[in-house]
C-alpha cells in the first residue's frame, strides 16, 4: 500500500521490521517482495482475476468468526450479469456500485467487467476487517477503477480508514484518505429508492414473482445448477477468464 502510494518514510519503517542484512542481495525479504508483487502483476494479468482473494483463502486466512466467506467467481460473475449485463445500454453516468461487505472487492470486478468502457463508473467497498479492506483498495488499483475502499462496520456505519482510486489511461492509483476526506452514502436516498422499486406495481397486470417459488425451485424439480469455488490451481492449469 505505502509502495504504491509512493510513502517512501511508511514504507521504509516497514522494510526495516525485517532483517535486510543477514541474507545476500536477491535473497533479502525486500527482495523477495519485489518478486512476490512481480509475480501478482503477471498472474493477474494472465487471469484477470482476483488472485489476492484467491491466496488469501487458500492461505486460510478467512475468518469464521468475521463471517468472511469468500464469493466464488463464478457467481460473482453471475450475480453481476443478473444486476448489469442485460440493462447496460440502460446505464446513466455515473454508474455507481457499492459492496458493504466487499472481502477483497471480487464483486466489485465483476461489475466493472458488465459496465461499458465508455462510461464512468464510481465502485464503494468497504469491509471491516482491515486486510479485506486494504485488498480491496488494492484490486481496484490493480484494475484500474475509479473508487473507494473503507475499513469499517457496513451495519455500524463505521468508518475508521479509507483509500480512493482512480483509474486512468496510464493505470490506477492510490491514496489514502485523511478523516475529513471520507466518502459519504447517502443512506436516506439508497432505502427511498428500495421502498419505491419494491412498491411499483408491475406493468400490464403482471403478477409479482414469489421469491419463494423460486427458493424451492430443487423441491419442484426444476433443473438446479451446481455453482462450485474456482481455486487458484484452476487458473495455474487453464486459460479460464
Amino acid at each position: 500500500m505505502y509502495s504504491l502510494q509512493r510513502d517512501d518514510e511508511n514504507y521504509l519503517e516497514v522494510v526495516e521490521k525485517y532483517d535486510n542484512e543477514s541474507f545476500p542481495e536477491g535473497e533479502r525479504p525486500v527482495d523477495l517482495y519485489s518478486e512476490a508483487f512481480g509475480e501478482l502483476m503477471q498472474g493477474m494479468s494472465e487471469t484477470d482475476a482476483d488472485l489476492l482473494g484467491v491466496v488469501y483463502e487458500e492461505l486460510g486466512m478467512d475468518s469464521d468468526h468475521f463471517g468472511q466467506y469468500f464469493t466464488p467467481h463464478n457467481v460473482c460473475d453471475a450475480k453481476a450479469e443478473m444486476m448489469i449485463g442485460a440493462d447496460n445500454e440502460e446505464l446513466e453516468e455515473p454508474v455507481t456500485v457499492a459492496d458493504p461487505a466487499s472481502g477483497s472487492g471480487r464483486l466489485l470486478l465483476y461489475a466493472a467487467k458488465k459496465i461499458p468502457e465508455n462510461l464512468e463508473a464510481v465502485f464503494y467497498g468497504q469491509d471491516k476487517d482491515s486486510t479485506c479492506a486494504k485488498m480491496t483498495a488494492l484490486n481496484l488499483c490493480f484494475f484500474n477503477m475509479s473508487g473507494y475502499a473503507v475499513q469499517g462496520d457496513s451495519l455500524k456505519l463505521e468508518k475508521h480508514r479509507a483509500w480512493q482510486t482512480n483509474g486512468s489511461s496510464m493505470g490506477g492509483s492510490i491514496q489514502e484518505l485523511g478523516e475529513d476526506e471520507f466518502p459519504e452514502i447517502d443512506y436516506d436516498a439508497v432505502k427511498d429508492e428500495v421502498d419505491e422499486e419494491e412498491t411499483t406495481e408491475p406493468e400490464n397486470g403482471a403478477e409479482k414473482t414469489d421469491r419463494s417459488s423460486v427458493d424451492r425451485g430443487n423441491e419442484a424439480g426444476e433443473n438446479v445448477v451446481d455453482l462450485r469455488e474456482t481455486t487458484l490451481s484452476e487458473y495455474q492449469e487453464t486459460d479460464q477468464r
